[in-house]
């Protein structure tokens, strides 16, 4: 069999070429959201990876607490003294280290998460992962009033963000990943896969769309995966199937869910009041946070660390009214001191416990009034759980569902529906308070919510909408060349300058070249007259170009446009940012305003 002769128009493809016109058709189709099947096989990478770092994380900052505990979460048997050395030297350690630490590689924690998805296109830094975790076990291990998916959800958003960021993929994609991170990791934190997807759309990514649900829901399946082999696939909590014994227990619950929703507003208030003074040395911070601790624990042991064996025993009905009571002012105080002044940790823990508690006493107060026609306050301790975290957070339908795989206990659905909606209410309504994270970053003076237009804008990349039917071109041309260009027929010219390069019509070269010669020569500058054309000297609409890198958002295209002034962007590698006025064979397209908005009304 004879070979076909390669024709000389179509010359051989060099290898490493064919590889990069590959990429980059896979890179368009992300950012342009329609490479659903690969999204989903690198969510199914991060989420595993997210797991990893969680078990990693898990053992780090639980298995050396058998060095100076009995047992696990066991901190109420330490000696009085060790009470408070143990929150007060660990709160001190933590200061030392964070004053080495420089201050842009201090932040951590959710709001931290939301600060770099919101403002920063999902970029998160690994010197403030790094931090976070070996932190977070720092002051897990010393029992600082916090919880652990705090830690976690840092965890989990910096793996989605460092993958995509080594894929180089485009900043629309990164986000999506990073919100798969973090369902991956809140699901291996507690074993609750469909919590972890609900948490990372309706806190972290504050949306819900097909695109983003897919990939989330397999990221979450995999973190889980990874964490039952490691830890094994029984719930987080070994409580009894308890339901409603009488409608007439709902107006206690109300009233319950009135006092959730107030202390939930309580504590998200000292955060917007404590959260300012994160600017003050972090010694100083944390020496306070670690004494305030360990003087509440010489009386109330049951604040330190996560608080989950307190956690049991109330969702078993065993903690009287008393007990719940001083439970519930010790850890609001030291929680609200721990994580508005900085300490690396989370709130998710500490909102079962105050919710728990709360739920308790309104349980002991239904037996009492009511007798043996009501449950146990067991019950209305896991309701209470799925009120305050929903109160606190902000996230009813992520917290209802949580409650549901932490217990696997259904009969949870009915009163905690009603319970969630009245507390977040109360919270909302009646004291005008967000949810915790969201008045956290406005507090510290960043944007927390962003706009619909804003996160329509944020889920496509440049490259899906750009005008690709361009040419790079010197700024003079003789005849031939201009012809020849022509020909190529692109829609603008791209003209290169020491300062500032423009965009020009070709079809107002078109028409200069067309027009008699006695009308052309006036506008030629130079001698050379029948030999040059000078393109910014021709008539017609000159746009001033600015850089864009081809992995941003137009999100990114629309604030570029404002903060420089231009009148289009052009979009290439990340050079360009370096070197503005350079164009260049990478130069893939432009942006103008036009296509934003075209997007923006379809």
């Amino acid at each position: 069999m004879r070979r076909r002769k390669q024709s000389p128009s179509s010359p051989a493809i060099p290898p490493h070429l064919r590889k990069a016109r590959l990429l980059d058709r896979v890179q368009v189709q992300l950012a342009a959201q329609q490479a659903l099947p690969l999204l989903v096989l690198l969510a199914l990478l991060i989420g595993t990876v997210a797991g990893l770092v969680i078990i990693a994380f898990r053992q780090l900052s639980e298995a050396p607490e058998i060095l100076y505990l009995p047992q696990r979460e066991d901190f109420e048997s330490l000696p009085l003294l060790w009470r408070f050395l143990l929150p007060f030297g660990g709160a001190v350690l933590l200061g030392l280290i964070f004053t080495w630490i420089a201050p842009s590689g201090r932040p951590t924690g959710v709001v931290h998460v939301l600060d770099r998805l919101h403002n920063h296109q999902g970029r998160m830094p690994m010197k403030n992962a790094a931090l976070q975790f070996f932190a977070g076990s720092l002051a897990l291990l010393s029992g600082q009033s916090i919880g652990r998916e705090g830690p976690a959800v840092h965890l989990g958003a910096a793996s989605g963000s460092w993958l995509a960021h080594k894929l180089r993929l485009p900043h629309n994609s990164m986000r999506t990943l990073l919100g798969c991170g973090v369902a991956a990791a809140i699901s291996a934190s507690f074993n609750t896969p469909l919590a972890g997807v609900i948490f990372a759309m309706e806190v972290v990514m504050m949306e819900y769309t097909v695109a983003g649900f897919l990939p989330v829901i397999i990221a979450a399946v995999s973190g889980s995966a990874a964490t039952r082999l490691a830890f094994g696939h029984q719930a987080a909590f070994s409580v009894p199937a308890l339901q409603l014994h009488s409608l007439a227990e709902l107006p206690i619950l109300f009233i319950c869910a009135l006092v959730v929703g107030a202390l939930a507003s309580i504590f998200i208030v000292s955060q917007r009041r404590l959260v300012p003074l994160q600017q003050k040395h972090p010694l100083l911070r944390f020496t306070l946070v670690g004494a305030a601790t360990g003087l509440l624990a010489l009386w109330v042991p049951e604040i330190l660390g996560t608080g989950y064996d307190t956690l049991q025993l109330a969702m078993l009905g065993q903690l009287g009214i008393a007990t719940v009571t001083t439970i519930i002012l010790a850890k609001l105080v030291a929680t609200a001191l721990a994580t508005g002044l900085g300490i690396p940790g989370g709130v998710i823990g500490p909102s079962l416990i105050l919710g728990a508690c709360i739920g308790g006493a309104a349980g002991h107060l239904a037996n009492l009034w009511l007798g043996a026609a009501t449950t146990s306050p067991g019950l209305y301790a896991m309701i209470g759980m799925a009120a305050m975290m929903a109160a606190l957070l902000n996230a009813p339908l992520a917290a209802l569902l949580a409650i549901l795989e932490l217990t696997y206990n259904p009969n949870v659905l009915f009163p905690g529906m009603m319970t969630i909606v009245v507390a977040c209410l109360v919270s909302r309504k009646l004291f005008s308070t967000e949810g915790t994270y969201q008045e956290s970053l406005r507090a510290l003076g960043k944007k927390g919510t962003p706009s619909w237009r804003a996160q329509m804008l944020s889920r496509v990349g440049v490259t899906s909408v750009m005008e690709r039917a361009i040419a790079v071109t010197p700024q003079l041309l003789d005849r031939s060349q201009a012809e020849r260009l022509i020909d190529q027929q692109p829609a603008w010219l791209l003209v290169g300058s020491e300062n500032t390069p423009m965009a020009l019509r070709t079809a107002d070269l078109a028409n200069f070249l067309l027009r008699p010669k006695s009308e052309a020569e006036p506008e030629l500058p130079n001698e050379n007259r029948e030999e040059k054309i000078d393109l910014l000297r021709l008539p017609g609409e000159r746009l001033q170009l600015a850089p864009l890198s081809w992995r941003s958002t137009l999100l990114e295209a629309q604030q570029q446009l404002e903060i420089r002034g231009a009148d289009a962007l052009f979009i290439g590698r990340d050079h360009h940012l370096d070197s503005p006025g350079v164009l260049d064979s990478d130069v893939a397209g432009i942006i103008l305003p036009q296509h934003i908005e075209h997007y923006y009304r379809q």
